[in-house]
């Protein structure tokens, strides 16, 4: 699975079908950003840049573009650079569409998903049950509200991430993966509650590219 892909079902998965109740997470450990997220936000949309770096600090790859997620089970991620590709959801096939290869892969969302973490944040009951959820008072960039998840089990994909909140709206993620690489994201110009249709996340295949993969429909 690319890293774009893992990145693609990490953030679906904030959005998941699953609906966020409170009363399920054990109290004591409940946060309180965490939950108004799960909570107030149905859809969201909005630019992002990324970086992924080493331990080190290198810098490893930068790419931008824009995200939309919708529940139930909806959403796109779009890169503008630097390759040109977009990852559709419909709620049932995903999309991966490369426009430089000119060649879209067709799968069943949850072929892709598996056992994959990103499931965990499908709920605030999911997150307190696979992660310790913490807040880092002492972390003050941006005047955000910081929390980290810290993974339970060492075989999970993300050891560590970090979420930065302005409210109940996410504007930062800062994920720790098990092969030693950082992904940080920056989201920009961000739209909540925002209503979509279903077809906005119907893709309509371009003539003229290479299919890998069906949905047997």
């Amino acid at each position: 699975m690319t890293k774009h892909l893992i990145l693609f079902f990490f953030l679906f998965s904030l959005m998941s079908s699953v609906q966020a109740n409170p009363a399920h997470a054990n109290p004591t450990h409940a946060n309180r950003s965490l939950d108004q997220f799960f909570q107030k936000t149905q859809s969201m949309q909005a630019d992002f840049t990324q970086k992924v770096t080493n331990t080190r600090g290198k810098v490893l790859e930068q790419s931008n573009g824009n995200l939309v997620i919708s529940r139930p089970d909806k959403f796109i991620l779009d890169y503008y650079s630097p390759a040109e590709q977009k990852y559709i959801s419909n709620g049932n096939t995903i999309w991966i569409y490369d426009v430089e290869l000119e060649q879209v892969s067709i799968k069943e969302l949850d072929e892709n998903i598996g056992d994959s973490p990103a499931l965990l944040l499908s709920s605030n009951t999911n997150v307190y049950k696979h992660y310790i959820v913490t807040d880092l008072k002492y972390k003050k960039t941006g005047n955000y509200t910081w929390i980290q998840l810290q993974a339970k089990k060492e075989e999970m994909t993300f050891e560590k991430v970090l979420l930065a909140f302005k409210g109940s709206i996410l504007m930062r993620m800062t994920m720790y993966d098990s092969f030693g690489q950082i992904t940080s994201l920056n989201f920009s110009d961000i739209q909540i509650n925002k209503p979509f249709s279903l077809k906005h996340f119907n893709f309509t295949i371009p003539e003229d590219v290479d299919i890998i993969g069906s949905t047997g429909g």
